[in-house]
């Protein structure tokens, strides 16, 4: 081989091997190139791969809000209809019963109504049958049904006033000595009631509910009192009216029955007729609906002198008549709402007192009394003052002959 040969040859061979350092240098910078932007790519992949987790996360986190919303959403309707139909329900029984409580209440007043309009009719056949006969007998067989019917009208009016009702009976202007009186010939053991007198003159319209709550109180005391003892009546006058004071000599109410009268009495307690019960008591809550509609106040306290209970009404000015007022005629007064005038604007006939019954009540002769006026309704009751007066003036009487009797009219 030739000089010249070998160096071309290991010029070549030199060449070839440069050419293929260079493209081995140049595969290699590809190469790192290639990596870089893999590189870059996976980092950019892990990136998005992020950011699309960091994305999912978030809506699922809103979705899971929105899922819990939409529950809480749907909760909500829920108890609001769920709400909705509790309320129509009470609002269905608060009506039911408001609408049976309203037709106990008028079926009570309109048969206690029929009751005390019926038993008026009776007293009135027994008044005049007192006024036509004479004999001892007679007079006293006549006394003791009015007797009698003066005290179902007086239940029968406490079930109709409990009721929402009126007392149904109107007088003309009396003294409260004479609404005592009355209150008197109305309770069962009137004989063993020691009234005192008082002459101040109470208003036409609110004598009916005085007598009544009077009336009321004695039974309570009589009934709860030893059949030997008296109930004492007396009078307070003061400057802003009078107090009618009743004493019993019984048994006093226990401290929770006497703070539940209190409450009943001074209205704090309103009972209905729908709250008393299969035994409703109506006697309090009649006297505590008489007091707010007209304007007096009843009381009870305990113990009395006697070591018994005492019951107190007390009527204010408003329902007195002063003495320039006591001649006045009637119809200047204001007409109660419901219930017109019913009786004739005439004073109590005379009782004219010249013997006894065998039960103590005074025997009467026969008086000219006033014609009365026709009633303005058939169903409407007329009081019949002359015979309150009869039974004040017989239970003054009476107690003598009952210190000499024991049988009386009081069965």
């Amino acid at each position: 081989m030739t000089p010249t040969l070998a160096v071309f040859l290991f010029s070549l061979a030199t060449v070839v091997l440069l050419g293929a350092v260079a493209v081995a240098l140049q595969a290699l910078r590809n190469e790192r190139q290639v990596r870089a932007r893999l590189a870059v790519a996976e980092r950019e992949l892990h990136a998005k791969d992020a950011a699309m987790e960091h994305l999912s996360l978030a809506h699922a986190e809103e979705l899971r809000t929105l899922a819990h919303e939409a529950t809480l959403a749907e909760q909500a309707a829920q108890e609001r209809t769920a709400a909705q139909v509790v309320a129509a329900q009470e609002a269905t029984r608060t009506q039911v019963a408001a609408d049976a409580r309203a037709a106990t209440s008028n079926a009570v007043r309109a048969f206690g109504t029929t009751v005390v309009s019926l038993g008026a009719d009776v007293g009135q056949v027994v008044s005049n049958a007192l006024r036509e006969n004479r004999n001892d007998e007679v007079y006293a067989t006549l006394t003791r049904i009015d007797h009698t019917v003066q005290q179902m009208i007086r239940q029968a009016q406490a079930y109709v006033i409990v009721s929402g009702g009126l007392p149904g009976r109107r007088w003309p202007q009396q003294t409260i000595g004479d609404v005592v009186g009355g209150a008197t010939g109305r309770v069962r053991d009137f004989l063993r009631v020691r009234p005192g007198n008082c002459e101040q003159v109470v208003i036409s319209r609110a004598v009916e509910p005085l007598v009544h709550t009077v009336a009321t109180l004695l039974d309570n005391a009589l009934r709860y009192s030893p059949p030997s003892s008296f109930v004492d009546i007396s009078y307070q006058q003061g400057h802003h009216g009078v107090t009618v004071i009743i004493d019993d000599a019984g048994v006093r109410m226990s401290r929770e029955q006497m703070e539940e009268a209190r409450q009943v009495l001074s209205g704090e307690r309103v009972v209905d007729i729908n709250a008393l019960g299969p035994s409703p008591r109506v006697g309090f809550p009649g006297v505590a609906a008489l007091a707010r509609r007209y304007g007096f106040a009843a009381y009870v306290d305990g113990p009395n002198i006697y070591g018994g209970t005492r019951a107190m009404v007390f009527v204010p000015a408003a329902l007195l008549v002063t003495a320039t007022e006591v001649h006045q005629p009637k119809h200047a007064e204001v007409p109660e709402p419901e219930a017109p005038q019913l009786v004739p604007e005439i004073s109590a006939p005379e009782v004219v007192e010249h013997d006894r019954t065998t039960g103590g009540l005074p025997k009467r002769t026969r008086r000219a009394v006033a014609a009365a006026d026709e009633r303005l309704d058939t169903g409407e009751v007329l009081a019949r003052p002359e015979l309150a007066a009869a039974w004040h003036s017989g239970s003054r009487h009476g107690r003598a002959a009952a210190a000499r009797s024991t049988k009386g009219l009081d069965s």
